[in-house]
């Protein structure tokens, strides 16, 4: 049945987690409060509040969140899932995409407003812009090894020749095979990853300020600038909204 689906809410005053698992549906999540982390396919998303992450059926992935949460989770049927994305997508849920989805939680199935309002959502996932870009992790156990422990205490300072040395490589050998496992420079990975963990860190109700010089930040306004330049809001909305 083409409009076949189901959906849940989830609100959890601790810690959600999810292993490692797969779903023989296709799942759209809304995050409406906290921020959820998600992990697949070598790929790290911190996914904030406001936001939607499609994930295609029998996608390997785990999540787990930080601090209080609620989200939706709609599962969809295979005819709907070929209609969106044929990877994960994580984009900035619009008004009308949200106001869609909560309209179907009420609704069967099979009652005659769900299947104009699955057309919504087929719409706006398809049209929407992608918001809380991926981070790769290095395959190699050594090169994974180092990323790990940088992706808990990430720092502005870090450059490419202390991370060589880390691992044993020399600069050259080491720039050669990072670029090539996370597709793209040492520095933007790195800021990345600062913003990922400083996401993390805001929903958990740390400080802009705070996670700013944490990060190696002197400056709180360089942070905001570099923050926003790469996820395409300011810190505070993350504080604010989780």
């Amino acid at each position: 049945m083409t409009g076949a689906y189901t959906n849940r809410l989830v609100e959890s005053d601790a810690r959600h987690s999810a292993s490692v698992h797969t779903h023989d549906q296709g799942q759209l999540t809304y995050i409406e409060r906290g921020v959820l982390s998600l992990e697949a396919e070598g790929d790290i998303w911190a996914v904030p509040p406001g936001r939607l992450h499609w994930i295609p059926a029998g996608v390997q992935h785990a999540s787990r969140s930080h601090g209080e949460v609620r989200f939706w989770l709609t599962l969809v049927s295979d005819d709907f899932a070929r209609r969106l994305p044929h990877r994960i997508t994580v984009l900035e849920a619009s008004s009308l995409l949200v106001s869609a989805l909560d309209r179907l939680r009420s609704l069967r199935p099979d009652d005659p407003f769900a299947a104009p309002l699955l057309d919504i959502v087929a719409h706006e996932v398809n049209a929407g812009t992608e918001d809380a870009p991926a981070m790769r992790l290095p395959s190699p156990p050594r090169l994974r090894d180092w990323a790990l422990g940088f992706l808990a205490a990430p720092s502005v300072k870090t450059g490419i020749d202390a991370a060589a040395e880390a691992v044993a490589m020399s600069r050259r050998s080491f720039t050669r095979h990072f670029e090539r496992e996370v597709g793209m420079t040492f520095a933007a990975w790195r800021r990345s990853v600062i913003v990922h963990r400083a996401t993390v860190r805001l929903a958990e109700g740390a400080g802009v300020g705070e996670v700013a010089l944490d990060a190696g930040y002197e400056s709180v306004s360089a942070f905001i600038a570099m923050f926003r330049s790469v996820s395409g809001h300011p810190p505070g909305e993350i504080r604010r909204r989780a």
